[in-house]
């Protein structure tokens, strides 16, 4: 499978993994030029009528979400070998279970860090209808230094199992999909789809992250029968001395009640409770990690921006100024003083233009960068819907020439992208003329310091001068440590 091309679009890079249900492979979209992720399911599943059509409802109400917390699926379709796909965002990181199996148990502000991040996408799920079913440490992916948490298969649990190996059979005719170790106990019931089952699961992570083990460990069906009648002890007690406080023993416990009613009701609530759990880390919280509960935003073109210059340094600059032409206006012609001064303001006029410019293309990139995944990732999936309905027997008569209009604006969401690189690296390219023009800047402030500081003794009593030369002096005693 490696380096085949599927479906003119994706080039198979790697296998990332192998479920029950199909594989997972990590693909370069052609015409994007991006890593997507490819989860391909078995054959067999596609000739069942029933499966297709939850298979296209559920993709569908999957990929409305928009969030930068869940792994976004870009659009599905059907492999001439009969195989439905996914597309979906690849998020190039560790698994949350992978964590766990190297470190085993997580310091409390990390795992508030990850369980904040969390209920957050679930909150954005839920508030859009879609349950995840599935919540489990193998689920979570943690990205970058800090740790930018990554939700898979949300809703995909409602289409198929995710792991067929760890279904569980409660009868001969009543399978539960899911994970036991993590399943609620209305699940194990087989009973509804209560968005409040995606917080049980939330306190059975919660308590793995903190104690080494989720609540109940064994065989399945012995793991199934502990959530339907045992109640956990508070993970304080299990790893004592290890300072999980109070705060948070309670918020797992009630995610851990076996009534629904009887839990934290919705993911909204659970996240603010957790960022008033003692040892919730502060926004810009520096480390080894940095650990941010809110969510990262994409890479933005503040990362190309030149630091603005210190108003120390600005005040400075604006005295010496000051000071120079009133030298000038005195009547004093010394050639050095009005050169001094006509570099200077010509450096600080060039250096404002550029801010100027690099503020104009950030601000249109923005706007791109608000806009241009979500339109995107709708065109992808409608095409896909398109595509998919005129490859059956009876397609649509008009489909061919919807898809050609989807096309077209795909193409056109295309180049939006390669106009927000072409504004990265227009704004890259800005900002590293403006850190040139700012030492330009500097070094005509220091001919000029130079010049002011031979001339001004002679004006020492000057009522013009002087209080400039004042304040010149003031300011100067405030220089920035660099000797700015």
């Amino acid at each position: 499978m490696i380096g085949t091309v599927l479906h003119e679009r994706w080039r198979i890079l790697a296998n990332l993994g192998q479920g029950g249900m199909g594989e997972v492979f990590l693909a370069e979209h052609l015409k994007l030029g991006r890593k997507e992720a490819l989860k391909i399911l078995m054959p067999s599943l596609a000739t069942d009528p029933q499966f297709v059509s939850r298979f296209r409802r559920e993709a569908r109400a999957v990929n409305r979400l928009r969030h930068p917390n869940i792994i976004a699926i870009h659009d599905f379709g059907q492999l001439p070998d009969q195989r439905f796909y996914l597309s979906m965002e690849y998020a190039d990181g560790e698994s949350v279970h992978r964590i766990l199996k190297r470190e085993r148990v997580l310091e409390v502000p990390r795992a508030l860090h990850l369980l904040g991040q969390l209920a957050y996408a679930v909150h954005h799920a839920h508030s859009r209808g879609v349950v995840h079913r599935d919540l489990k440490p193998g689920n979570l992916i943690a990205v970058g230094d800090d740790e930018t948490l990554k939700v898979l298969d949300f809703g995909i649990a409602k289409i198929v199992a995710t792991d067929h190996a760890e279904s569980v059979a409660l009868s001969a005719t009543n399978i539960i999909y899911g994970t036991p170790r993590y399943m609620s106990p209305e699940r194990a019931r087989g009973v509804g789809n209560d968005p409040r089952t995606d917080l049980y699961a939330i306190g059975c992570i919660a308590y793995e992250l903190v104690t080494g083990a989720p609540p109940f460990t064994g065989a399945p069906n012995d793991v199934i029968r502990a959530h339907l009648t045992i109640q956990p002890p508070p993970p304080s007690t299990v790893r004592p001395g290890s300072g999980i406080p109070p705060a948070l023993d309670e918020i797992i416990l009630r995610c851990l009640a076996k009534q629904p009613e009887e839990r934290i009701q919705a993911a909204a609530d659970l996240y603010a409770a957790l960022t008033k759990v003692p040892g919730y880390p502060a926004p810009k919280a520096e480390g080894r990690r940095r650990f941010v509960p809110v969510v990262r935003r994409p890479a933005t073109l503040d990362s190309y921006r030149t630091p603005k210059e210190p108003d120390a340094y600005g005040n400075l600059r604006g005295a010496l100024r000051s000071v120079a032409e009133s030298l000038l206006d005195l009547g004093l012609d010394d050639p050095r003083l009005v050169t001094g001064v006509a570099y200077l303001r010509d450096h600080e006029q060039s250096l404002a233009r550029l801010e100027a410019a690099q503020d104009a293309l950030e601000h249109e990139a923005a706007a791109l960068r608000e806009t241009i995944g979500d339109r995107e990732n709708s065109l992808r999936f409608a095409l896909s819907e398109l595509q998919y309905a005129a490859s059956q027997p009876a397609p649509p008569p008009e489909a061919a020439g919807e898809i050609r209009e989807l096309e077209a604006r795909l193409t056109a969401a295309t180049a939006e992208r390669d106009r927000l690189r072409a504004l990265e690296q227009g704004s890259a390219a800005v900002a590293a003329s403006r850190a040139d023009g700012l030492t330009e800047l500097k070094v005509a402030y220091a001919a000029l310091e130079a010049v002011v500081d031979d001339l001004l003794p002679a004006y020492a009593n000057d009522p013009t001068v002087d209080p400039l030369a004042h304040r010149l002096r003031m300011v100067r005693t405030r220089r920035s440590p660099d000797g700015r």
